[in-house]
């Protein structure tokens, strides 16, 4: 007897779900049992081989068929695809950047296209795609070439942006950066062997620090910089306080909570779950999607970290988000594994929808076997579609597979519809697990991040899982600011103010840029 899977089928937007579920599914799917699928997987229900589970709004329909029947349904009337209901991860170090790329097997979509070509719908002009640098159809062998080249290009022309204890703009090289990091490390070094190192290094570098800055400043700057790394004050005491990570000022969000901090604006966490239990998170709701769960509560610890970054509160303790005062719902998709499938994923956006998000965060995907644009989930996209009318924006993990055979940037990620976001470290260059493609949009911290943990405490990952909720960030910035913008102008005000890395213009590899939340909201 052939082996069923869950496949997911999009209809056409003009029929009714239902009655193509009863219609068609009906007489293949013996008993067959149709029913909402949000209702049904916000229970501790598991999906059996007589559940037909649908989404109206989305045009989705979930149900178990052999490959056989999956074919044949393609070719209904009133069906546009149907594709398997692929196993998603959640993307940081501990995920999809650790498979090995000489066994890792590959999990690209499996889908049958109907005999109606696909309507790709068009999105709205402001959102239409800009020609890139590079040739759409450059071969993999020459993007891998230019990725290589990336990871070793060094732009010592421009200096690093920080900032002085008074608010001030200062700018100082990457080595002052670097002996920053290499002092945090340090645990023998003394104040003044500190002092020392750092005043020698920054008066060593007078070339770099803009001529409108005074000594003073300067002193202050190195002040800041040893007592931050001295040894009377260690990580934890660091995190004795609001601390600013290095990603909020390389995105400079301290200069954009001068306009905003995020207030009112409904951020939804598509993941793992949020703790319930960390002093810098506060979450206003949630829900849950995997089977035999009912509680949003984090099990696994993902969600949390990445929830931290979007919305830590600025409470005198811990880290801060890049959006501290906005409202974080959250949306357990992920098991205590951080693995998921699509249709999990897709239930968690209809509920975004339903409930009016105005930003949703995906650091999550399934790997991907193309660069080619026009190769993508058409369950996602049909969701994301949805999502963008209503106005909200949907922001995901370009995924980590920037060190295998498969570099390719992952579903949801690579579907129009979505935002898709690649990681950069604290010096701004290409995370080498980093994914690319032309689908990459925008960049943003990703290295050793700084966030919440599930045991109330802090910690640091690395992916583009924690790059995404700094875009996520900025977004909820940006619609505190201007409550009457919807998600794709969001968007769009992102990429046009994004500070532009690698080659100029839009690349595979940085998208449109680094995130900048001080130009985005101003």
């Amino acid at each position: 007897m052939a082996q069923k899977q869950s496949y997911i089928i999009t209809t056409s937007e003009d029929v009714n779900v239902n009655e193509i579920a009863d219609d068609k599914l009906g007489s293949i799917i013996q008993g067959a049992n149709v029913r909402d699928s949000v209702d049904v997987m916000s229970t501790a229900h598991v999906p059996h081989e007589q559940d037909v589970l649908t989404s109206q709004e989305f045009n989705i329909i979930t149900a178990s068929l052999t490959s056989t029947e999956a074919k044949k349904l393609s070719k209904e009337t009133g069906i546009k695809y149907v594709e398997l209901d692929e196993e998603v991860f959640a993307i940081d170090e501990d995920g999809i950047a650790t498979l090995d790329p000489e066994t890792e097997e590959d999990s690209s979509t499996s889908y049958f296209e109907s005999n109606n070509e696909f309507e790709n719908e068009q999105l709205d002009n402001d959102l239409d795609e800009e020609p890139t640098m590079y040739d759409a159809d450059i071969s993999d062998e020459e993007l891998a070439r230019q990725a290589e080249f990336e990871l070793e290009r060094h732009d010592h022309a421009e200096a690093m942006i920080d900032f002085d204890i008074d608010g001030q703009l200062i700018m100082l090289s990457d080595e002052i950066n670097q002996a920053s990091d290499a002092l945090s490390k340090v645990q023998d070094i003394s104040t003044t062997a500190a002092r020392q190192l750092i005043t020698s290094l920054a008066r060593g570098l007078q070339s770099d620090i803009r001529p409108d800055v005074s000594p003073h400043s300067l002193e202050q700057k190195i002040d800041e910089i040893v007592n931050r790394f001295s040894t009377s004050e260690d990580k934890a005491s660091v995190l004795a306080r609001d601390y600013l990570t290095y990603g909020l000022k390389l995105i400079f969000a301290p200069y954009a909570w001068r306009y905003t901090k995020g207030r009112n604006a409904k951020v939804a966490v598509v993941d793992t779950g949020i703790t319930r239990r960390h002093s810098d998170l506060r979450v206003y709701g949630g829900a849950c999607y995997v089977p035999r769960v009912t509680s949003w509560n984090d099990d696994h610890g993902h969600g949390t970290h990445v929830a931290g970054t979007i919305a830590a509160a600025m409470n005198g303790r811990g880290v801060v988000g890049v959006a501290p005062e906005s409202r974080l719902y959250a949306v357990k998709v992920l098991n205590s594994r951080g693995q998921g499938r699509v249709s999990w994923i897709l239930n968690g956006l209809l509920a975004c929808y339903r409930a009016r998000m105005h930003v949703v965060n995906l650091s999550l995907g399934s790997l991907a076997s193309t660069h080619d644009r026009n190769n993508y989930s058409r369950a996602y996209e049909s969701a994301g579609l949805k999502l963008r009318r209503r106005g909200i924006l949907p922001v995901a993990a370009a995924g980590n597979s920037g060190r295998t055979r498969r570099p390719y940037v992952n579903n949801p990620a690579r579907c129009p519809s979505f935002m898709a976001v690649a990681a950069v470290d604290s010096r701004r260059r290409r995370a080498a697990f980093s994914s690319y493609g032309p689908q990459v949009e925008i960049s943003a911290p990703g290295v050793g991040v700084w966030s919440t943990t599930n045991d109330g405490r802090y910690g640091q990952k690395s992916g583009t899982s924690m790059a995404a909720p700094h875009v996520s960030g900025v977004a909820a910035l940006n619609k505190s600011r201007r409550p009457h913008e919807r998600g794709y102008q969001i968007r769009r005000r992102m990429k046009l103010t994004s500070t532009d890395l690698g080659s100029r213009g839009r690349d595979p590899f940085y998208g449109h840029g680094l995130v900048n939340a001080y130009r985005s909201v101003r």
